[in-house]
């Protein structure tokens, strides 16, 4: 019986004199609080300020697992019912589990892009090794700093830096939003005065430690290893390894998946198919033009639609044979959307290539691809034109996404014809502030043109539409309007910004 503790404890010595003399090993833990409730205010933020419960129900019974920062006298865990006498006026969203382990997900590969060693814990929680990467990235600091800034700056990420993942995870958690925190060298000082709460035991062995008067992992370290193994068994020993800060438990990496990731936001939130295809087709054309995928093929899509005050829409492609070219993708991709589409109105875009290989699973046409001919000699002059303007697009396709739109700006687009992602896509006929002298009933009697009043000499056409249901909506009332020196012009007056404009058709 006793030769068991004598056995761990000569192996904690040994651990300890390991991680006394061997600093090589350093690690840092990027922490998300409330990852779930961070997610939903991304995509309600009409509901920011309000006492939001998130409830799962696979489990029986309704438990709150996560809450917004106003229902701040909830805990997770707690029933709805219980939840719900404290807040009684809590607005109650459904958990989306998916939809958070996508953003967690994204984030896990961002981190990627720092360290090749990143391992994801339990949501919101992720470990990176950072040995061995502070001269490429010039030091301890500007490391941090990019792991920071590798994660969306709305969700807060915290960062704690340890030799250990323990003493990391504590060290994140103290930390403030957007900031980070180093374990200092004597790491058991450090940890003492935090809750054993935080210990990765059994619950009912941190239950039972409460009872026996062990609150903190200070307590905790003070305590003979013996009697805490003879009491707790192995949860016993490592609850004393780790408040002493030793902590052997190994980062696993993720596999780490060759994808090919583009976003784009849309100019304004709209359900067009058409632009949504051209969005695609924009995001495509990025991809493929990525210098590591070239000569590459891939095997599937996934794309993602940001939706007004909605779930974000995903839809995923499978290719049954590689594809290596962006045209071959669209093709495929188009001819799904055209059946199932989103319905709310979409303001922002993602395709992620997945299964990225040196194989292709079609024989290369022997005949010459006189359309793709054509687009790489305007790529080529594109490039030229850019080595003139300092690298600014200067070339554009124009795509019709909404021609039956009443305003002009939203029924085409420009598209950059340079495939590097440099620019993004911008409506066209952009209507500009102009001023405007009414007569008694609100008519324009007279338009400044540069330096100039025009008087109106008649109005030839007037029109107006109220789109109240938009997510940006309008309410104009249009002029097309004869000058006086004989040229034509068409005005709008915003009903909403009091505004008039100068609209080019």
């Amino acid at each position: 019986m006793t030769a068991g503790p004598c056995a761990s404890h000569r192996r904690t010595n040994s651990i300890v004199a390991m991680n006394r003399y061997d600093n090589t090993k350093l690690i840092g833990c990027v922490l998300v609080n409330h990852l779930r409730a961070k997610v939903e205010m991304r995509r309600q933020p009409h509901l920011k300020n309000r006492a939001v419960l998130i409830v799962d129900r696979s489990r029986g019974r309704p438990l709150v697992i996560d809450h917004f920062p106003a229902a701040s006298d909830v805990d997770p865990g707690m029933t709805l019912e219980q939840a719900l006498s404290r807040q009684a006026n809590g607005v109650v969203l459904e958990a989306d589990e998916t939809a958070y382990r996508r953003v967690f997900d994204r984030m896990l590969r961002s981190l990627q892009g720092v360290s090749d060693r990143v391992e994801g814990a339990e949501l919101g929680t992720a470990y990176a090794r950072l040995d061995g990467l502070e001269d490429l990235y010039g030091g301890e600091a500007r490391l941090v700093t990019t792991l920071l800034n590798a994660v969306s700056q709305d969700l807060a990420p915290r960062v704690g830096v340890g030799e250990a993942k323990f003493p990391a995870y504590v060290a994140a958690r103290t930390s403030q939003p957007l900031g980070s925190v180093r374990v200092p060298p004597d790491a058991a000082r450090f940890l003492a005065p935090h809750p054993v709460e935080l210990l990765p035991v059994p619950p009912a062995v941190k239950e039972e430690m409460l009872r026996f008067g062990l609150h903190t992992l200070g307590d905790v370290s003070a305590m003979k290893q013996e009697a805490l193994i003879n009491r707790f068994g192995s949860a016993g020993q490592r609850a004393w390894e780790l408040a002493q800060g030793i902590d052997d438990s190994p980062l696993v990496p993720l596999k780490h998946e060759e994808s090919i990731v583009e976003h784009t936001d849309l100019p304004f939130a709209s359900a067009s198919l058409e632009l949504l295809l051209t969005a695609v087709d924009t995001l495509l054309r990025r991809a493929f033009a990525r210098t590591r995928i070239r000569g590459q093929y891939v095997n599937g899509a996934v794309l993602e639609c940001v939706l007004y005050r909605a779930v974000p829409w995903v839809k995923q492609f499978h290719f049954k044979q590689p594809l290596g070219d962006w045209q071959q993708a669209s093709r495929i991709i188009r001819s799904q959307l055209e059946t199932e589409y989103p319905s709310a109105p979409m303001e922002g875009v993602s395709l992620a290539l997945s299964g990225v290989t040196g194989e292709s699973g079609t024989q290369l046409s022997l005949l010459a691809d006189l359309r793709g001919d054509r687009e790489r000699r305007l790529a080529g002059a594109e490039r030229q034109l850019q080595a003139r303007t300092g690298g600014k697009p200067a070339l554009y396709r124009v795509a019709q996404v909404a021609p039956w739109h009443p305003a002009p700006e939203m029924r085409a687009m420009q598209v950059p014809l340079d495939d590097s992602g440099a620019g993004g896509m911008k409506p066209l006929s952009l209507p500009s502030p102009v001023a405007v002298r009414e007569g008694p009933e609100g008519k324009p009697t007279a338009v400044r043109l540069g330096d100039r009043w025009q008087r109106i000499a008649c109005i030839e056409d007037r029109w107006c539409f109220d789109l109240w249901w938009m997510p940006q909506p309008m309410t104009r009332t249009y002029y097309r309007v004869g000058r006086e020196d004989g040229g034509e012009v068409t005005l709008f007056r915003d009903q909403r910004e009091n505004r008039w404009f100068r609209q080019d058709s």
